[in-house]
């Protein structure tokens, strides 16, 4: 009887990294169907509906306003939680011409075509102890705390 000769562990975590590649898109089945025309797109995973097509820039307080009146959300929309905005964030980045350069996006090119990220996406989650608002910048993935008064761009979901 011959015996086999196992490979070290490390070696085998190496020869799964390299298998697995790594892309910047939405996992196939995170995104019910949807076309161009589309005005949201329904996340089959946290079940939550985002408007695709209306980003405004504005402080908190209007972005929180705006969402409740956005009629593509049927009049229910809202401005989403830290939680929520981070499920949409891709952890590769592409590159997208914006105003005349290339910059890095960390949001799905298909799902969400056209996202600027000037600045950072509110959210409706207060930094504890402060006045201040939890934003979600889909051009580096980071999350910073912003005064309700800066501008920043909204994205808004129900």
């Amino acid at each position: 009887m011959m015996k086999r000769k196992l490979l070290p562990r490390a070696v085998l975590a190496l020869v799964l990294l390299v298998v697995v590649p790594a892309a910047a898109d939405a996992p196939q089945d995170q995104y019910e169907r949807f076309d161009g025309d589309s005005v949201t797109i329904k996340d089959t995973f946290t079940k939550l509906e985002w408007d695709r097509k209306a980003v405004f820039k504005s402080t908190q307080d209007l972005a929180t306003f705006n969402c409740g009146q956005l009629a593509s959300l049927q009049m229910t929309g809202r401005l989403p939680t830290v939680k929520e905005l981070l499920t949409i964030l891709d952890e590769e980045p592409h590159q997208e011409y914006e105003f005349g350069k290339l910059v890095p996006k960390m949001i799905d090119a298909l799902a969400f075509a056209d996202t600027p990220v000037d600045v950072p996406y509110w959210s409706s989650t207060p930094a504890p102890g402060t006045d201040m608002f939890w934003t979600v910048s889909f051009m580096t993935g980071l999350m910073t705390a912003q005064p309700k008064t800066a501008q920043g761009n909204a994205r808004c979901v129900r």
